[in-house]
């Protein structure tokens, strides 16, 4: 009978199932990172729609701004799903304010929060800027040029 050493398929029974559990937490990671700065682009864009956007009145503003919101493309969000997604309007500063979970797919290995989910909250807010402020504003500049 001959003799085969078998030390070589410990150690591949030992290394291969760490590199590739490596490999899928590195992969999911970066699903993480990839959603959560779609998150926060989405927001940050929709705080500068907001204080942008032209209404007679702050129903007419919340009406338009509900559509923009449930108009956000949703479908690019690979693995996220929302909790939260609000806007609001308080003395004329307009902001934006979201949240988002990615579930982990490994129950038992989720040693960082008690829940089976990482989440993220982010939030943008800008400042409404009325016509007349920006016409002052406008005045002072040429002002400061001409001199």
């Amino acid at each position: 009978m001959k003799r085969v050493s078998a030390y070589m398929t410990v150690e591949a029974a030992l290394i291969i199932p760490i590199v590739m559990g490596s490999i899928l937490f590195v992969v999911y990671m970066m699903l993480f990172q990839y959603n959560r700065c779609l998150l926060e682009q989405d927001l940050g864009a929709a705080a500068l729609w907001g204080s942008l956007a032209e209404a007679a009145d702050t129903a007419e503003l919340e009406n338009k701004v509900q559509k923009r919101m449930s108009e956000i493309y949703r479908d690019k969000y690979v693995v996220w799903r929302f909790r939260t997604l609000n806007a609001s309007l308080e003395k004329n500063r307009f902001s934006v304010k979201g949240e988002g979970y990615l579930s982990f797919p490994f129950a038992g290995l989720n040693y960082w929060k008690s829940g089976n989910t990482w989440g993220v909250q982010a939030e943008y807010g800008y400042n409404r800027l009325a016509a007349v402020t920006f016409i002052r504003m406008c005045h002072k500049f040429q002002k400061a040029v001409e001199r």
